[in-house]
Parts: C-alpha cells; sequence; structure tokens
C-alpha cells in the first residue's frame, strides 16, 4: 500500500488549505459507485481524486484524500483485468503535472510487471510535477526501471527540470546532488540512447547548472557521439564561461588518459556493462568506482582499444 510519506505527503510540506475537487464532482459519490467499469467513469473518478496538488492540503484534507485514494487502490486491485486497461488510458491521456501521474504510475508498477506497463509508468513520471513528489521517491522508482531494462531517458532528465533535487541515502551517509543523481538513473540504462536526447536538451537548456550537469553526463557516457557534444560546447563562445570551462577540461582529461594505468580488466564494452551493474547499488563506494572505470574506459579509448 502507498504511504503519504513515499508520494511525497509529509506534514512539513504543507501549506494553505484549498478547495481540490472539480466543481459538481464529489468523490464520496463517486466511491459508492463501486469500481469504475468504463473509462468515462475511470476518467471522472480520476478527476475526482487528483484534481490537486499535495503541498496545497491541509492536514483535514490529507486525512481525507488518503482513506479515498486507498480505497481507490483496493479498488484497482481487485480485478486487474477490467482495471488495467482503465488506469492505463488514464496515465496515457492525463494532463501534465497531475498528481495522478505520480500516484497512478506507482499504482501501475504494484499492479503489473510487464515490460509495457513498466514503460508506461517511466514515460507517465517524466510528466510529473517534482514538487509533488520526494525527489528520494522519484529516484529510486526511475532507477529501479533503468535497472530493468526501461528507456527512462525522459524521465532521467525531467530530473534537471528541479533545481532544489536531492537525493539523502542515510544508510550510506550520502546525499546524491542533481549532478549524481542524473548519471546514476542514465548509466544504469542498458544502452547510450540517451546522449542524443540530452543533446538536444543541452541545447534547449538556460539553466547554468542543467547545463553542467548535463556536460558532465557526456563525459561519463564515453561515446563518440557525446565525445563530439563535448568538443562542441568546448568551442561554443555563447556558452556561459563555466559550461565551457566544464567541457574543456573533460576533452583535455580525455587526452590526458594514456598516461595512467588503473587497474580494470576487460574490453571497453565489458567495463561499460561492469559500470552498469555497479551502479545498481546506491552508494559512495559504487560512485567511486564507477568513476575508476569511466577513467578506464577513457584511457582505453584514447588508444584505440576496444
Amino acid at each position: 500500500m502507498r504511504t503519504w510519506k513515499r508520494m511525497g505527503f509529509e506534514a512539513g510540506w504543507l501549506s494553505v488549505a484549498i478547495t481540490v475537487l472539480s466543481p459538481g464532482i464529489d468523490a464520496q459519490q463517486l466511491k459508492s459507485r463501486g469500481m469504475p467499469q468504463t473509462q468515462a467513469e475511470m476518467h471522472q473518478r480520476v478527476q475526482a481524486l487528483y484534481d490537486f496538488h499535495p503541498l496545497q492540503l491541509s492536514d483535514g484534507e490529507r486525512s481525507k484524500k488518503s482513506a479515498e485514494m486507498d480505497y481507490f487502490w483496493t479498488e484497482m486491485k481487485g480485478d486487474t483485468s477490467k482495471s488495467l486497461p482503465l488506469l492505463r488510458v488514464e496515465l496515457r491521456e492525463a494532463p501534465q503535472g497531475s498528481f495522478f501521474l505520480t500516484d497512478g504510475s506507482e499504482l501501475l508498477l504494484s499492479l503489473s510487471t510487464i515490460p509495457e506497463d513498466k514503460q508506461l509508468a517511466a514515460d507517465a513520471l517524466a510528466r510529473t510535477n517534482l514538487r509533488d513528489t520526494e525527489s528520494g521517491t522519484y529516484f529510486f522508482t526511475v532507477h529501479d526501471l533503468a535497472c530493468a531494462g526501461v528507456d527512462v531517458t525522459a524521465a532521467a532528465l525531467h530530473i534537471l527540470d528541479d533545481s532544489r533535487f536531492l537525493v539523502s541515502v542515510p544508510q550510506h551517509a550520502m546525499t546524491l546532488d542533481q549532478n549524481s543523481a542524473l548519471m546514476y538513473v542514465l548509466l544504469s540504462m542498458k544502452d547510450d540512447r540517451w546522449v542524443k536526447a540530452a543533446a538536444e536538451r543541452f541545447a534547449q537548456e538556460n539553466n547554468v547548472n542543467a547545463k553542467r550537469a548535463l556536460v558532465a553526463a557526456f563525459d561519463y557516457a564515453q561515446t563518440d557521439e557525446a565525445d563530439a557534444e563535448l568538443k562542441r560546447i568546448a568551442a561554443d563562445a555563447s556558452q556561459p564561461d563555466a559550461v565551457r570551462k566544464d567541457a574543456r577540461e573533460f576533452v583535455e582529461e580525455a587526452g590526458k588518459s594514456v598516461k595512467g594505468g588503473l587497474q580494470v580488466k576487460g574490453t571497453v564494452a565489458e567495463i561499460r556493462e561492469q559500470r552498469r551493474k555497479r551502479l545498481r547499488s546506491v552508494s559512495d563506494e559504487a560512485i567511486f568506482d564507477v568513476q575508476w572505470m569511466t577513467k578506464r574506459m577513457a584511457q582505453m579509448r584514447a588508444k584505440g582499444m576496444n
């Protein structure tokens, strides 16, 4: 079962109370009708339950919503042959920023493990309002999906939309900042398809910190496409000084890589896979190992080794 803390409903986040239901829609009345049987009924139920943002709820409203949404989850779990098709349509069509994208994605992942539903959840999470969800909840959900082979490129790049994105990992006494969180998710995917999308995001990005996070990700990528992007950024006089400086340093460091001798065994492809598997663990030790593996890949690529 969901918990409000997991979904971002911590008491410290509360603000001014507002009316949360759409005019003319009563969640209690809808609840009495039982599980939605048609798409129209499902849509009406979702509108009634999720027309709000967590930051705007009072204690009383939060308690009411908690009970209503728990009941909704119970209904959806009752007959998944009927509920899953309805849920999938609502997630695909939910508007940008709706809290249903957050809670509905978790509901879907609790009901289904098929790859198509995992991909649908990842795509929905990429359209969430990150202020509605704890950074840690979002990160670990997207990270798990990446490790499971799902293309989470859009959801990963969405991390850049919240400048306050921080993930606490108390068991390792560490906190992942925006750069580290982005790196973790992107490199946990099975391939490097994200590089093109990241380059497109960079071209549209105006935030300096987000640009620097993308530059760091390009360096971690260790692909010809990412190398070319770093060189382009380093030579682009229109880029902020800090961004160009980061790119230049990464390019120069790659040229010096041949002088080292890190003891990491395997081909570039094998080390890339070792690195991906190491990132299944979220810890400072894993980050340290990944840095060494990346350095070794840079050394081998600079020598023309495969």
